[in-house]
């Protein structure tokens, strides 16, 4: 099974233009470093160095330590914004995890004007870099919601000052003329069911890779679960791949579990670019090279045998074996079950509000693989909404905040994120949206429909 390789595919790394500066994520990190001690810092920024430096030797030799240190996330992440904006670092940039952290701290300094503009914003700052260093998202995804706030034309927006233990406050007023609204802010992860989703689909995908390592026939498995993937046994994919060993041609299938075809890989574009570029394994371009396009909507692993480039052990010079599984969720059951995760967050976030205004609610998703489905989690979620007992707040409406950074895939493209806003009336409000048709990541309104997007 061969195909034309795309021209928009055989593209090779350019050899100049490679020392442009990100000035945006620079003054990001310098503000925000700038909250923190320099003794204090100066030692976290080279324990988290040494950390990643050694991990790359052990990498190296196969071995897949951790990066970094989970207790000082922040520090990684300032690590990978650096390594990206600066070219003197950008040998180590690792970009599956710099892809998503690229974007946002670039926003970072594109609002960061705004941002010291923002009452108690140094606080929340510096909170960030401290206490809150384990889980970074949570400040960031608060300086992007207010950004929007101020830039969208309300005239005093604050951070309210925690008190732990003491009283539950939401995380911003905001105030324009006589509209007085309190806003929470709550970063989602994945819920236990949408973790529990990706390592049965990991699983699977595993026993796929062993085979086809087995066999030593490099293959390719691409799948749409219609069923939920932790009702699926483990070797359901394995099971599908064994059937395709005795065939010369594709084998596809179409039951109740998914629907998928199982093939040969097509070697020849990735090992003409080898020949000329080394590339990350397992990264997105790998992703394109062998499927000749890439979908941001796919969760995928890939599995092989290749060698290391010379002081660049997160990337192949050359590869002796590879497989890849893709794969999106379809299940209607799947995207109940994520929906109700939503109200979840949103019951827990709307204890934090007053009573005495109301109040509006942001929950940001950083969006992944066939997690995104737009429509059907967005209708979904309204209908959760649409009976939400909002207690003693004065909850009046909920923002689904979703994005999507993006591993690129163009030439001369270096970082992307895609988004989209959805809103939904909480129960029987008929209070106006504080901040209708916005984005995070841009000034401008999004694309208007079900939600925006851009």
């Amino acid at each position: 099974m061969d195909t034309p390789f795309s021209q928009d595919v055989a593209w090779i790394t350019q050899r100049h233009g490679q020392d442009w500066r990100d000035e945006s994520t620079l003054a990001a990190i310098d503000w925000l470093t700038s909250l923190v001690p320099l003794d204090e810092w100066g030692r976290r920024v080279t324990a988290t160095d040494a950390r990643f430096q050694a991990a790359k030797s052990e990498w190296a030799l196969g071995r897949r330590v951790p990066l970094f240190d989970p207790a000082d996330a922040i520090a990684w992440y300032i690590h990978q914004a650096r390594c990206y904006a600066d070219p003197t670092y950008r040998p180590d940039f690792f970009e599956p995890e710099g892809y998503r952290i690229a974007p946002v701290f670039r926003r970072l300094g594109q609002l960061l004007p705004t941002l010291k503009a923002i009452d108690g914003a140094e606080d929340r700052g510096a909170r960030l870099m401290t206490d809150g260093k384990s889980r970074p998202d949570d400040g960031i995804f608060e300086f992007l919601v207010a950004g929007a706030y101020l830039r969208r034309g309300w005239e005093r927006v604050a951070f309210v000052p925690e008190t732990p233990g003491i009283e539950q406050r939401p995380d911003l007023y905001v105030d324009r003329g006589k509209s007085h609204w309190a806003v929470e802010c709550k970063r989602a992860g994945r819920s236990g069911y949408a973790r529990d989703e990706r390592i049965a689909g990991e699983r699977m995908a595993t026993r796929a890779h062993e085979i086809s390592r087995t066999a030593r026939r490099p293959l390719v498995v691409m799948v749409r679960f219609n069923a939920e993937l932790t009702s699926l046994p483990e070797g359901y994919l394995a099971e599908k791949v064994s059937r395709f060993a005795d065939n010369t041609g594709p084998y596809e299938w179409d039951d109740e579990g998914s629907t998928g075809v199982v093939f040969d890989v097509i070697w020849r574009p990735l090992l003409q670019i080898l020949q000329t570029d080394d590339i990350y394994f397992g990264s997105s371009r790998m992703l394109q090279l062998l499927l000749g396009r890439y979908e941001p909507f796919m969760d995928f692993t890939l599995d092989g045998e290749w060698i290391p480039a010379d002081g660049r052990p997160f990337h192949a010079t050359s590869v002796s074996h590879v497989s890849v599984v893709t794969w999106t969720s379809m299940s209607a059951e799947a995207a109940r079950r994520k929906a109700q995760h939503f109200r979840g967050v949103v019951g827990r976030a709307s204890t934090q509000l007053p009573g005495d205004r109301p109040g509006a609610i942001h929950v940001g998703y950083e969006a992944v693989g066939g997690n995104s489905v737009d429509g059907l989690r967005h209708r979904l979620n309204a209908e959760q909404m649409r009976t939400f007992d909002a207690r003693g707040s004065k909850l009046s409406w909920v923002y689904g905040n979703y994005f999507m950074p993006e591993h690129v895939t163009a030439r001369n493209e270096s970082a992307a994120v895609s988004e989209s806003t959805a809103w939904y009336r909480a129960g029987a409000s008929r209070a106006k949206q504080p901040l209708p048709g916005h984005l995070l990541f841009v000034d401008d309104d999004g694309k208007p429909g079900s939600h925006f997007t851009r």
